[in-house]
């Protein structure tokens, strides 16, 4: 096809790149294209990674009518607590920017927010909720209160965190000689309604009783986190667990404002755990002060008493005529006075009672104090101590016994020991062998012959062999 005329006229001529930069340029100078918010369903989401090991993710949002490619660099994406599914509704926050290489433009996204998620796991809580609170199982009087005194505390949550280690100080800050029996379980995940119902199940067992002693209490506790990281506790079958646990159940899930179908079904709720350990573990200082009141008032009220009784027998000897005989007064001063010495005996018995009582305390009290601990200590040490110098001493005799024998031996068949019974031996001058035969010897050559006390050098005069001698 040809043109009369230039098509192109004076216009200049742009190439790919120019048209993709004016555009970039257009786009993500536009005020109207930053910062938005774009509500869509999630398709094609795929996490990458870069050179440097840094990941991002690709993923697409679209309507009935259109869609959009979009991304998310690595901050953002790591800042992300739920990565979204395929086929969630989700809202991103992010800046239309344009990848001039392919010539297509993008949503730039710094957050994305799931709208589905949430949405469905509240309408399933509160027909869990409904369902469960129509059996009764949340009605106020089958709440039980919990024990004032407990002799030991079980705890259900995870190993991991710092949960545990905030209520085993504060339970050690306010009461040390309570026992902790810790019954681990996921908190978080699939897996955890099953292992918190098996922990629940657990702790109600006659196994653990038998292996550890009575559970007073439970604590089941986790720190805060999303309706997702708590949803373990909404679980209808956790739930029920709790319930119909035989022992009494403080739930102490999440912070403050966070609230889980265990708060309706324990025996008590605590807005943490730290406050769930403040409110099942008795203050020592608290009990002390308390013991002591009570003793205070006993004392008090056994005084009044005395004094009450000592004010109407003064009362009743005023009233008396005096002109009326002695012998109407015995009767009834013999009953003031036997009813004096019960009342006597009944306070000296409380006051023995509230006495032992209070000894029982500080025997208990003296049982976790650090001192009984050390003198425990430094008394098993001392008889270690003890037992490690008697061993070592009666090593020392055997071993010198062995020495003894050994040496007695030696010396038994030492060739020293021969010539002290009058033997002498015979050796080389100049090589100090010993000559044991006739052979090794030569006429006017000299030896040495060893005594018991000495040597002596002599010259060989003549060698004889037995046949010679014989003669």
């Amino acid at each position: 096809m040809a043109f009369e005329q230039d098509p192109l006229g004076a216009e200049p001529v742009l190439t790919v790149s120019e048209v993709n930069a004016r555009v970039k340029q257009r786009l993500e100078s536009d005020p109207a294209l930053k910062g938005i918010l774009v509500r869509g369903e999630v398709a094609s989401w795929t996490v990458l990674t870069d050179r440097n090991g840094n990941p991002y993710a690709f993923f697409t949002l679209r309507d009935e009518k259109s869609q959009l490619s979009c991304v998310i660099w690595g901050y953002a994406l790591s800042r992300l607590r739920i990565h979204p599914q395929n086929g969630e509704m989700v809202c991103a926050l992010g800046s239309i920017d344009v990848y001039p290489p392919r010539g297509i433009y993008q949503l730039r996204a710094e957050a994305v927010i799931v709208e589905n998620r949430a949405g469905m796991l509240w309408q399933q809580y509160e027909l869990t909720k409904r369902k469960l609170e129509a059996e009764g199982l949340f009605a106020a009087e089958r709440r039980r209160p919990l024990p004032k005194y407990p002799r030991r505390v079980g705890v259900i949550t995870s190993l991991e965190g710092a949960v545990l280690h905030d209520i085993v100080r504060i339970a050690r800050e306010r009461h040390a000689g309570i026992p902790i029996v810790v019954l681990p379980a996921s908190v978080q995940g699939e897996g955890a309604p099953v292992s918190l119902v098996a922990a629940l199940a657990l702790a109600n067992s006659d196994a653990v009783e038998r292996a550890v002693g009575v559970i007073d209490v439970l604590i089941l506790a986790r720190g805060g986190g999303s309706i997702e990281d708590l949803w373990a506790f909404n679980d209808e079958a956790v739930v029920r667990a709790v319930a119909h646990s035989r022992i009494p159940v403080v739930s102490a899930v999440g912070h403050e404002p966070d609230t889980v179908l265990t708060d309706f079904a324990a025996d008590d709720h605590a807005p943490t755990p730290s406050a769930a350990a403040q409110r099942v573990f008795p203050s020592r200082e608290e009990l002390c002060e308390q013991l002591r009141q009570l003793a205070e008032r006993v004392e008090r009220a056994t005084r009044g008493a005395i004094a009450q009784r000592r004010d109407t027998l003064q009362r009743l000897d005023a009233r008396l005529p005096l002109a009326r005989p002695e012998s109407l007064l015995v009767r009834p001063r013999d009953r003031l006075s036997a009813a004096h010495t019960r009342l006597e005996q009944a306070c000296a018995r409380a006051l023995d009672r509230r006495h032992k009582t209070l000894l029982g305390y500080a025997a208990r009290l003296a049982q976790c104090s650090p001192e009984a601990r050390l003198a425990r200590a430094r008394e098993q040490l001392a008889r270690a101590e003890r037992a490690i110098v008697q061993q070592v001493a009666e090593r020392v005799a055997m071993h010198r016994q062995r020495l003894t024998a050994l040496a007695a031996t030696l010396d038994s068949v030492s060739p020293y020991a021969v010539l002290q019974r009058g033997y002498a031996l015979l050796r080389d001058p100049h090589t100090h062998a010993v000559l044991t035969r006739v052979a090794q010897v030569s006429a006017h050559q000299p030896i040495e012959i060893m005594l018991a006390d000495g040597a002596l050098r002599a010259t060989i005069t003549e060698v004889m062999h037995h046949d010679e001698r014989t003669e």
